[in-house]
This record gives structure tokens, sequence and C-alpha cells, in this order.
């Protein structure tokens, strides 16, 4: 499983129940595939920083929401299906997070650690 950050941004017309729907809809996608969500933030209605414009519409603001989450490669390739068709969705951003050493890997600086051989061998 790959970890990735998925970025939000909903028209700001949108009520917060609707918004959790959204929100419950992503989830429900990540977990039915044996995912795991490991953070969920919203960062609440901002000013952006140009308009977007859809068909009939002018978009100032909008709810920003992030999900983080550990999932298979394929996931995504439903998570865009459903953020292409929802007109309540105004962007989208899926960004694969890189994949971090065990802390094993990594030399300790302690020299009562067991692990470090360099602190053990300077005696």
């Amino acid at each position: 499983m790959v970890l990735y950050d998925f970025l939000m941004i909903v028209k700001s017309s949108v009520p917060k129940n609707q918004l959790g729907d959204i929100l419950r809809r992503t989830g429900t996608r990540v977990l039915d595939a044996g995912g795991v969500i490991t953070d969920v933030t919203s960062y609440g209605t901002r000013t952006l920083a140009y308009e977007f414009k859809t068909p009939g519409e002018k978009h100032f603001e909008a709810h920003t929401v992030q999900m983080s989450f550990n999932c298979a490669p394929l996931v995504l390739e439903e998570l865009k299906h459903d953020m292409r068709t929802d007109e309540r969705v105004l962007r989208w951003i899926a960004v694969k997070d890189r994949a971090l050493k065990p802390l094993k890997n990594y030399p300790a600086r302690d020299p009562r650690n067991p692990l470090n051989v360099a602190a053990m061998t300077k005696d």
C-alpha cells in the first residue's frame, strides 16, 4: 500500500452535511479496498488565490479538506471518477508521499542502544 495525501476544494455554497457526505464516500472507497485512513484535516472556508470558473458560476472562496490514507494505487482510479462526476467538487489532487524507512535503519546516537554497532565498537 502507498501513502497518499488527497486534497479537495469544494464549493463554499455546499452545506457542511454534504461536505461530510463527500468525505464519507471517499473514505468508504478507501476502506472497502482494504486501505487505512490516517488523517482528515479541514482547513475551513478559504479565499482562493484566483477565481475558479465553472459553467455559469464563479467561485472566490471554497472549503478545503485534506485526507491522508494508505491504499493500493488502483483505488485512485475510482476516486478520480468520483471527483470528476461530483459537481460539488471544484478541484482535487492526489499526491503520493515518499515511503519512510523503518526506524531501525537510522543509526542511533545513544551508545547504550544495543542496535548501535558503531557506538559499541568505539570502546
